[in-house]
């Protein structure tokens, strides 16, 4: 007479886990629907964004130069230089041949980022742009893009696959310190 009770306690028992255990099981799926939904943006999340919402900076632009702005020893202009190529050994060999006209370069590595939209692009910040543009006219096409600091003068020049060499050696010895420097037509001007 007693296993008769026991029994249906236990019946009513796994009842009762199969149906916590299966409502756990069909929430945890339907939250996993919803967020795959939230993440491919198919549905519109419902908590406000604006806290993560990425505001408008001034990175990766082209800066103009303040006018009368000259151009300075190569001494003062310290680089890492980036291979963004396929080629091996282009940022060796340029911040050798960089550091032939005096320039100091601090490393040479493989660039991690996006493919650069110009043959050589240097990264400055807004306090290192004359040290920028100088180091911009040892190249045919060399573009200067803010990169969103301020307190750093360390160059980072990126090296893409379209990058050929610097300018002829005849022409890099006339690049002297104190000529004036020319801005971009497409560069924007940026608030100190």
């Amino acid at each position: 007479m007693n296993s008769q009770p026991r029994n249906s306690y236990q019946q009513r028992l796994q009842q009762r886990q199969t149906v916590i255990f299966g409502s756990i099981g069909v929430l945890l799926t339907l939250l996993l629907v919803l967020g795959l939904f939230w993440f491919t943006n198919v549905l519109p999340f419902p908590a406000n964004k604006e806290f993560s919402a990425k505001t408008e900076t001034e990175d990766n632009v082209v800066p103009c130069l303040v006018e009368g702005t000259t151009s300075v020893d190569p001494a003062s202009i310290t680089v890492r230089v980036y291979n963004a190529s396929a080629r091996t050994g282009l940022a060796g060999s340029v911040g050798g041949k960089l550091s032939e006209y005096g320039v100091v370069i601090s490393d040479e590595l493989n660039w991690g980022g996006s493919a650069p939209q110009a043959p050589a692009v240097i990264y400055s910040s807004l306090n290192a742009l004359p040290q920028a543009y100088s180091l911009a006219r040892m190249f045919p096409t060399a573009t200067v893009l803010l990169d969103g600091t301020t307190d750093t003068e360390v160059l980072d020049l990126v090296l893409g696959e379209d990058f050929t060499e610097l300018r002829p050696d005849g022409e890099l010895a006339e690049l002297q310190a104190g000529q004036e420097l020319t801005n971009p037509e497409n560069c924007v001007v940026v608030d100190r």
